[in-house]
């Protein structure tokens, strides 16, 4: 729950400035934004119009309008190209209803949200949501072809008890068997966010490798792909250690992609190693 519209303006030119420029459209790297609700809409906009002046600056370039560009190369130039895809933070338990506060994923889908962020740590501890619950808005993503973000993760209770690999598990075993385009999991060691406490990477890279393998017992016929992210206290400093490892596919980053200068360091320090981001190893 963080930045206005005046914060966003700034946010979006420091990744453009700074982020845009160093990428081209071959580099396997998917940059997903999941803001606050208020700000999806907005923010599509700025989109939307980003493509459309690239749009008229190649048709300068090639000498014509852009009345000219069909519908498909719209399509491509205008959003597919996007350096910049959005998500939501959460979405409702149904397409419609007495749901006091919650946005349905049907409604994220208008504003092109591609992804939705499920079961976050934050709303299994603050809003109650159990695995039910998140089973739930999972399949209410996937009727709307939106990538849902499932993340799992154990406390630090769990983790002291030797009891986080079957918490962890659990939690996985409740997800839906439905058809994935991608499944994406995201761990949090939530024993280590904002506690002081940094999970080495050898506890990230057993319980990583422990998610794949669990997936791929349970989703050998419903995941075209299985992409595990990790999260928790990622910042520049040790994401490139994360992403060596490899059951890492990605990175789920908070606190750090609220600083536009810090997060570009984390995507363009990892543009050389990229293939992490974007491709499931071993899978």
């Amino acid at each position: 729950m963080n930045h206005g519209f005046d914060a966003v303006d700034e946010w979006l030119d420091g990744f453009y400035n700074v982020y845009a420029k160093k990428i081209t459209s071959e580099d396997p790297i998917d940059v997903v934004l999941c803001p606050q609700n208020i700000l999806l809409d907005y923010i599509d906009s700025e989109l939307i119009e980003d493509g459309f002046n690239f749009l008229e600056y190649l048709a300068n370039k090639e000498g014509k309008s852009a009345e000219d560009f069909t519908a498909e190369e719209i399509e491509r130039y205008v959003y597919k190209a996007r350096p910049l895809r959005l998500g939501a933070q959460d979405c409702g338990i149904d397409e419609a209803g007495q749901f006091t506060g919650d946005v349905s994923a049907n409604l994220l889908k208008e504003v092109n949200c591609e992804y939705v962020i499920i079961g976050h740590s934050e709303r299994r501890k603050f809003h109650f949501e159990t695995n039910e619950i998140v089973a739930k808005k999972i399949i209410q993503a996937q009727k709307n072809s939106i990538n849902p973000v499932i993340c799992v993760g154990e406390s630090k209770d769990i983790r002291d008890l030797g009891q986080h690999f079957e918490f962890v598990k659990n939690q996985i075993l409740t997800i839906p068997s439905i058809i994935y385009d991608k499944l994406i999991i995201a761990y949090e060691p939530i024993w280590a966010i904002g506690t002081g406490e940094t999970a080495s990477i050898q506890q990230i890279e057993e319980m990583t490798k422990f998610i794949h393998q669990i997936c791929k017992e349970k989703f050998t016929n419903y995941a075209k792909k299985i992409f595990v992210l990790c999260g928790g206290s990622v910042n520049s400093s040790n994401s490139p250690d994360i992403l060596k490892i490899n059951e890492v596919n990605g990175l789920l980053v908070g606190k750090a992609s609220l600083d536009i200068v810090e997060f570009t360091k984390i995507l363009t320090g990892n543009l050389s190693s990229n293939e992490n981001l974007s491709q499931p190893k071993n899978n």
